[in-house]
């Protein structure tokens, strides 16, 4: 099996060696491919380095167009160029464990996407979130099965293993959902074709360095767009 995980990041230079540090003390037979928005912090230069070490290491740059375009780029490069039989989403801020990648890799036989989730039975989000980012989590989820009637229980989430046969080509460099969307429309498309889906619980940790993404703007468009998604899936 030829995995890999793709990262997408923008200001992680702090992250970034510890991550990789403990994706390969779990998983020694596996690849990351980085995809990074030249970040002004220096992170793709920091990769660099590391890929001195690590020789399953890979890397690609953009400008900064957000997550769901650096996702894209990521995925077409994974399947067309790495040959990739699975592509793990995973974080760059060490809020996803990387002891759990065994844990999706294990499942994703018997199914065609394996998804971490924080609201299964067993699954958990920090303790210490504000009641903003709470309710921002929750309701969006809420919103999201409502409209797009769908019966998962973590539809935004980022931490996920996908069998690349479901992943054609032409479908990737259609998606049209940016940021956290991003999630919900591969999601939904998945969901559409029948594909088998899979939960499975994790703890989800806050992020141990730099700052979250999320914002307003964000959360707002995220809200916008959910019609859209169902629309051009129907």
């Amino acid at each position: 099996m030829n995995i890999i995980i793709v990262i997408p990041t923008y200001n992680e230079i702090d992250n970034i060696e510890r991550l990789v540090k403990e994706v390969f003390k779990y998983n020694k037979d596996i690849s990351i491919l980085f995809v990074d928005d030249n970040s002004p912090d220096g992170t793709g230069k920091k990769i660099k380095q590391i890929q001195k070490t690590y020789k399953n290491i890979h890397l690609i740059t953009g400008e900064k167009k957000g997550l769901g375009e650096a996702y894209k780029r990521g995925f077409l490069y994974a399947k067309e160029n790495m040959k990739a039989d699975y592509i793990i989403q995973m974080d760059a801020d060490l809020s996803h464990n990387p002891k759990d990648i065994k844990r999706l890799i294990n499942e994703i036989q018997k199914y065609d996407i394996v998804i971490g989730s924080r609201y299964i039975n067993g699954g958990s989000i920090p303790k210490d979130w504000g009641i903003y980012r709470k309710l921002n989590s929750k309701i969006g989820n809420i919103l999201t099965k409502f409209i797009l009637r769908i019966p998962y229980k973590d539809c935004t989430a980022g931490f996920k293993i996908i069998n690349t046969k479901c992943l054609p080509i032409n479908f990737i460099k259609n998606i049209r959902s940016n940021g956290y969307l991003f999630q919900v429309e591969i999601l939904y498309y998945f969901y559409k074709k029948r594909y088998k889906v899979k939960e499975i619980p994790i703890h989800f940790s806050d992020r141990i360095n730099g700052k979250s993404k999320m914002g307003i703007k964000e959360a707002l468009d995220y809200l916008k767009h959910l019609k859209t998604i169902k629309r051009i899936y129907q």
